[in-house]
């Protein structure tokens, strides 16, 4: 591997903020390879250009000698991340999902490694989750940490609803980190909230056991400098990734 200094010099590119960079420097002089998450939900068939800046990030980690972990969000996709969104996402059922996540490897792999990266689905571990496990990880937050979120305080003020399932959205994300023991989660600027929640006292003890000890790694945020996620703020110009030349080389 890199020496450190040069790997952070690296991991900065790009990025408009790193929670925490303190940690992040500690994970790296261990001298062992980082797991690095990045979650994408089938929402669409395909993976659209704005992935492109998370994963080309991931593809970095793998560069410098880092664990890449991919995950297909299919249960994420059922609930519909509130994120950016003035209302509640339109439900999708478990059949769309699945068709929608069909190709997703396939255009993926045109940016990272997919032979070195290890993917999962967190319907892999949601799936077998009973009721008091629900319970007890929506146990672990306030209500009123979670309306004081932007999209939803926003909705209040305008009165426009708030569906008691979108809240669990950023605690599935959280579990999502635990589940896949990541020391480093990549994203756009939209996803603080959910990744904080991880973060949070709110969040230690959440699901199992195990999630007090994952909430202490550091939950690295990397947000692209132009502040929003491509193709998912402005969806009516989204630019799915199938629609790039064949022949394009992502550098």
């Amino acid at each position: 591997m890199k020496p450190v200094d040069e790997q952070l010099a690296l991991i900065r590119r790009g990025v408009v903020q790193i929670e925490r960079e303190d940690e992040l420097k500690r994970k790296l002089q261990t001298g062992k390879p980082l797991r690095v998450k990045f979650g994408i939900d089938p929402t669409s068939v395909d993976v659209h250009l704005g992935h492109t800046v998370p994963l080309r990030k991931l593809r970095q980690f793998q560069q410098l000698g880092h664990q890449a972990v991919l995950i297909i969000g299919n249960y994420t996709a059922l609930v519909g991340d509130p994120s950016g969104r003035d209302q509640t996402r339109a439900r999708l059922t478990q059949e769309q999902v699945e068709i929608n996540a069909k190709d997703y490897l396939r255009q993926v792999s045109r940016i990272i490694d997919i032979e070195k990266t290890e993917v999962t689905h967190n319907g892999d571990w949601f799936g077998k989750f009973s009721f008091l496990d629900v319970m007890q990880l929506t146990s672990k937050i306030t209500m009123q940490q979670m309306l004081a979120r932007e999209e939803f305080s926003n909705r209040i003020a305008k009165k426009t609803e708030i569906r008691l399932h979108e809240c669990l959205y950023p605690l599935m994300q959280g579990y999502d980190s635990v589940a896949t023991r990541a020391d480093i989660e990549v994203g756009g600027t939209d996803q603080l909230f959910n990744f904080m929640v991880a973060r949070s006292p709110a969040g230690r003890g959440a699901g199992t056991a195990d999630l007090h000890h994952a909430a202490d790694y550091p939950r690295h945020r990397w947000r692209p400098p132009h502040g929003q996620e491509l193709g998912q703020l402005h969806r009516r110009r989204r630019i799915g990734l199938r629609a790039v030349r064949q022949d394009h080389e992502y550098s």
